[in-house]
Formats: structure tokens, C-alpha cells, sequence
């Protein structure tokens, strides 16, 4: 009954929605671009295809008023007999034209003509009075959406450009972002010399960038966000993998992205802010055998035996090819299923039609106790997750998130994933994730249509916040990936040794490979002289850093903008102020003092669930 009732206000409501939605499209066709122009912001003039769309109806406009012209002449001519007849009485011929409009205005008003005979008392059928009625409604539904876009729009506006000016105070990012040629990105200005501002090249960051600075000491908002503000200015997509988790971040994005006054729409994924966060499947994409490397990269496997390793191993395969020959869908919560019910394996069992994979299945079922006693450490996982509030978030198959489908679409995505040091299915989850993005930005690479986008190389930006809680042994290859695919991958840590925690389980090939494919790094107040020392000799610049600032090497360092004085001394990376960082760049060879900028906003705008259209509707 319930269902039913929903059904019928649904189609009662119907009719009344259809002047909503034209008076929105009219809005965004007619009046939008000229508030946009007004406030400046020509990127947003109608694209030509649209332009040509309404060419064409304003051509269709006179074309029928000519075609009405024709008949009513004709019919004229028709009446009079003969055309000397009607070559002499014009005036009939206005006379028609007259009636037809008369005619076209009364039946206009006619709902109003209605609704004034019954208001005095004369018979008039209750279905003519509700229906003059609900045509009475419909324009004002038109004027009252049209005006109420008008007017959203314009304060909107105003407030997001009110926030740009008092965030933009300080060191004017807009203004040098705007002023930077295609294939740079504004970061900062010379804290030497004359302050320059200091623009790194689109190729550069492409070699990927590491920002290194204690707590609070301005990774996040001098450089990540002044950085994704720039790729979002250039309509390229972006990711944000948030390690701090904080709710208040999402608020500060979203105002970033609202004062550029560009309306950019961010998906938001946080299984610990569920009223505003997208769904979002990780499980979703992939062949059989690339979900099962990716769940199985996404373990500690330092804890557990080779033994359990290949169980797991066996068994997933099994259970990934059961799951597909059904029809179903990847998911957690569906795995979990074939571990934790033999019933379930059994039903499961008459679905499947393929001998291979029905030969598995009954292998599995009939050692089932012993596969699930050997894992058991991952079962449990994932029924830690499956049993959270946030579960429903990832049983989807028409995520609002899908990391492939948002690059293609060139949308902007910000995952946070509150991590503490012991939660093991919270840093599962941002492996597996780590996994998406890895195999999402493989496929696109293999498409020369997006490998090759963009004018300047740069595709797309991948931003790492507190990289220490997502660092795998697969990140090299996610690195060489993106690079391949032209995006870059920024990733921030509070200090080099960060990365040694034996906690991680990364060796020192890692180290040594991550410092290979690292281009740029952005180094805040350093902690001691053993990371200053690190720092230039994975910059290729100890040698240099050893020399005094009159020696022959230096000086010719200096002629080529490289070092200015005693800005190659490792003293001055302990003494840095507020504000300020050190720019490395090996390829090619920058030593830079800046001093960077941060916006800055009295009030934040708070981040809101955007409701919209899953990004796919089916695996």
C-alpha cells in the first residue's frame, strides 16, 4: 500500500515538474551565460554547439510564421474567388490574421475566463475547473523557478567571488595563476632577489612531487591546494586520497573550488560522513584475476604465512569466478558470503554452468571448514566492514564514485579515510582503493585517446595527503602509470624517515625507487640535519651543499638560477619561517627559496551531497 501510494503522488506531482525543468533549461540557455558575463567569467559563453542549436530555432520561428502566412493566404484567396478578387479587398485578408490571433489570445486566457464564470456562481464542470486551474499554475511554477535561478545564482556568485577576494589577500594565487602561461603552475615567489614569482612547468610536475614538512607546517594548504585549484582552473581531472580525515578538509575544497566561481562539482566519498558521501565500490572494475590481485595486494602479508597466502589465493579465485558466472556483482559483502556460509556456497553451486568453475566451487565446498579456519584473518575483515554503519556505501554496483569514469568525465573526487594505527579493515579499504586507482589509470593508459589529451602532457592530478597511511609496494607502478597516462601524482610526508617505520614493510629498493620517480619536492621546516642531508643527496645536490657559496661550482650553480648564496646551505632548511620552502627540481636542476601563499576564508561553505546519476550503471 505503501508503494502504491508513493506511486501515485509521484504521478500526480509529474505534470507539475515538467515547467520546473523547462523553466532550468531556459535559465541555463538564456539567462545564465549573461549572468556569467557579468560577472566576468567568459569561460562559461555557450559552447558552439549549443549556439548552433538555437540558430536553428530562431530560424524555425520565422520559418512557420511564413508557412502560416502561406495557408492563411491561401484560404484568403480561396474565399475571394479569384486573386484580382483579393488583390482588391486587403483587408479581409487582416481581418483573418486579426480573428486567428483573437482567437490564439482568448484561448490563452481561457482557464482565466473559467475560473471568473464559476467564481460567479455559473455551472461549470469540476473537471474544467481543475484543469484551467492547473494551466493557471504552470506559468507561475515557470516564473517563480525562473526567478528563484535568477536570483540563487547571483548571490551565489557574489558570495564565492567575496570569498575569492578575501582569500586571495595574502600572495595573490588567482591573479599569478591567471598571469602563468599554459604548461606552468604558479607555487610561490622568490624569497630571494627581487620576488619573481616561481612557476614550475607542467613537465616537471609530471616527474611527480613530494611535499615533506612537519604538522602544520603548510603541505596541505600552501601547496596541495593552491595546486589543485590550478588543475581545476584547467578543467583537468583530480583525485584526493585524504589521510587526515578531517570533515572540515572536504568544507575547504568545496569553498576553494565555489570561489573560483566555476560551479566545479566535487563527488565526495568518507564511510565516516555518510549524509554526504557518495557510494563507491572498489570492487567493482576488473577481470576476475585483477580484483583478486588487488584484494590480495591489499593485505599484510608480513603477518601471515605463504601457506594461508595461497589458500587464500586458491579460494578466491574460485569464489571471484562463482561470483561472476552469477551474474553478481563484485562486492564485500558478497564475498563475505562464501566465506561464512556453507549453505550459501551450496545454493550457489546449482547457479554455476561452467564445469571448471563448478568443479572449484564443489572442491571448496567440500573442504570448507578447512579453507575457512586458514582464512578465517580475512574473513574477519571483512565482516568488520561489512558490519560497520558505512557498509552500505560499498555495496553498490552503480557507484556515485568510479575512479575510471571520473577521469573520462573529468570530474573531481576527494576520498577520506579516517585510519587509525590498529585499524586493519579501515587500511584494507584504502588499499583496495589504492588498487582502483592503479588499475583504473592502467586501462585509460592504454587509450591513446587520454594519453595524449591534453596540449601541455598534463591529463590529470593525483594528490596523496599523509602518503605514509596508503604507501604499498605497488605505488612505483602506480607512479610509472600516471606518468605514461600524464598525470601527477603529489604526495606529502612529515619527514623522510617517515617511510622507514618497519610498520610499513617497505625495503630500501622502495626508498631508492620512489626517489627515481620523484621530480620535485617541496620541503617545509626540516627536523635535523640527517633529512637536510638526505634531501640533497636524493637531489643530486650534497656535493654542492658541501661546497662554500664563492667556490667555482656554486657560482656557476648560481648563473643558472640554481642556488643563490647560501641558498644551497643545509642551515637555512632548518631555519625556515612561516610560510616557507625550499624547492628541488632534478630534471631540470632548481634550487629555489619561495615564499608561498594560502587561501584564506572567514567562513567556510559546507561541502553538500551533490544527488545525481551513478557514474555506471553496471560493471
Amino acid at each position: 500500500m505503501k508503494v502504491f501510494f508513493k506511486f501515485t503522488l509521484s504521478l500526480i506531482s509529474l505534470p507539475f515538474l515538467v515547467p520546473w525543468h523547462v523553466s532550468e533549461k531556459f535559465f541555463m540557455r538564456y539567462l545564465q551565460p549573461k549572468i556569467f558575463k557579468k560577472f566576468h567569467l567568459p569561460e562559461y559563453a555557450q559552447k558552439p554547439q549549443k549556439r548552433k542549436k538555437h540558430r536553428f530555432v530562431w530560424t524555425l520561428i520565422p520559418i512557420l510564421l511564413l508557412f502560416y502566412l502561406a495557408i492563411t493566404y491561401n484560404q484568403f484567396v480561396i474565399s475571394q474567388g479569384s486573386v484580382k478578387s483579393a488583390f482588391n479587398n486587403p483587408r479581409v485578408l487582416f481581418y483573418m490574421i486579426y480573428n486567428d490571433f483573437a482567437t490564439m489570445v482568448n484561448a490563452f486566457f481561457s482557464p482565466v475566463n473559467t475560473l471568473i464564470v464559476f467564481s460567479h456562481g455559473a455551472e461549470v464542470s469540476l473537471g474544467a475547473v481543475i484543469l484551467s486551474l492547473y494551466l493557471i499554475f504552470l506559468p507561475l511554477v515557470f516564473i517563480f523557478n525562473l526567478g528563484f535561478c535568477f536570483i540563487h545564482t547571483r548571490l551565489t556568485l557574489q558570495h564565492a567571488i567575496a570569498l575569492r577576494n578575501e582569500a586571495d589577500k595574502d600572495i595573490h594565487i588567482v591573479a599569478y595563476s591567471e598571469s602563468g602561461a599554459e604548461d606552468e603552475i604558479f607555487f610561490g615567489i622568490e624569497a630571494t632577489g627581487q620576488g619573481a614569482p616561481f612557476y614550475a612547468k607542467t613537465d616537471w610536475i609530471r616527474g611527480h612531487i613530494q611535499v615533506i614538512g612537519s604538522p602544520g607546517s603548510g603541505k596541505t594548504l600552501n601547496i596541495l591546494q593552491p595546486l589543485w585549484f590550478q588543475s581545476v582552473r584547467r578543467n583537468v581531472p583530480t583525485l584526493v586520497l585524504d589521510g587526515k580525515a578531517s570533515q572540515k578538509n572536504i568544507d575547504r575544497f568545496y569553498t576553494i573550488a565555489s570561489s573560483l566561481a566555476q560551479g566545479h562539482e566535487i563527488v565526495y566519498f568518507n564511510p565516516f560522513d555518510p549524509e554526504r558521501s557518495a557510494m563507491y565500490n572498489p570492487l567493482l572494475r576488473g577481470t576476475v584475476e585483477e580484483v583478486k590481485k588487488r584484494i590480495l595486494s591489499s593485505l599484510n602479508w608480513s603477518q601471515y604465512s605463504s601457506s594461508r597466502q595461497e589458500t587464500l589465493d586458491y579460494c578466491l579465485n574460485i569464489i571471484l569466478h562463482a561470483i561472476r558466472s552469477t551474474g553478481k556483482s563484485f562486492t564485500f559483502y558478497e564475498i563475505l558470503k562464501y566465506f561464512e556460509s556453507k549453505t550459501y556456497v551450496a545454493n550457489q553451486l546449482g547457479k554455476v554452468t561452467d564445469e571448471k568453475i563448478r568443479n572449484g566451487l564443489a572442491d571448496f565446498l567440500q573442504n570448507y571448514n578447512h579453507y575457512q579456519k586458514d582464512t578465517a584473518f580475512f574473513s574477519s575483515i571483512l565482516w568488520e566492514i561489512c558490519q560497520s554503519d558505512y557498509a552500505w556505501l560499498l555495496e553498490t554496483r552503480a557507484p556515485e564514485l568510479d575512479i575510471y569514469e571520473a577521469f573520462q568525465q573529468k570530474r573531481d573526487c576527494y576520498i577520506s579515510l579516517p585510519m587509525g594505527a590498529d585499524d586493519t579493515a579501515m587500511t584494507f579499504l584504502a588499499q583496495t582503493m589504492m588498487g582502483d586507482i592503479l588499475a583504473a589509470y592502467h586501462h585509460l593508459a592504454l587509450n591513446p585517446e587520454f594519453t595524449g589529451s591534453a596540449p601541455t602532457g598534463f591529463n590529470g592530478l593525483l594528490i596523496i595527503d599523509e602518503f605514509a597511511k596508503f604507501a604499498n609496494r605497488q605505488f612505483i607502478e602506480l607512479l610509472r602509470t600516471a606518468r605514461i597516462l600524464g598525470v601527477s601524482v603529489c604526495y606529502t610526508n612529515q619527514s623522510l624517515t617517515e617511510l622507514e617505520n618497519p610498520d610499513l614493510h617497505l625495503d630500501k629498493s622502495f626508498l631508492d625507487q620512489l626517489a627515481e620517480h620523484t621530480n620535485v619536492i617541496f620541503s617545509f621546516n626540516l627536523s635535523g640535519p640527517e633529512t637536510t642531508k638526505a634531501i640533497l643527496e636524493r637531489m643530486g645536490m650534497a656535493k654542492a651543499a658541501s661546497m662554500p657559496a664563492s667556490s667555482p661550482a656554486n657560482k656557476a650553480q648560481k648563473s643558472q638560477g640554481l642556488a643563490s648564496g647560501s641558498g644551497i646551505n643545509p642551515q637555512i632548511l632548518r631555519q625556515l619561517q612561516p610560510g616557507q620552502c625550499v624547492v628541488f627540481v632534478r630534471h631540470p636542476r632548481v634550487l629555489k627559496l619561495l615564499k608561498t601563499g594560502r587561501f584564506k576564508f572567514n567562513q567556510l561553505m559546507q561541502y553538500e551531497r551533490q544527488e545525481g546519476e551513478a557514474m555506471v550503471s553496471q560493471a
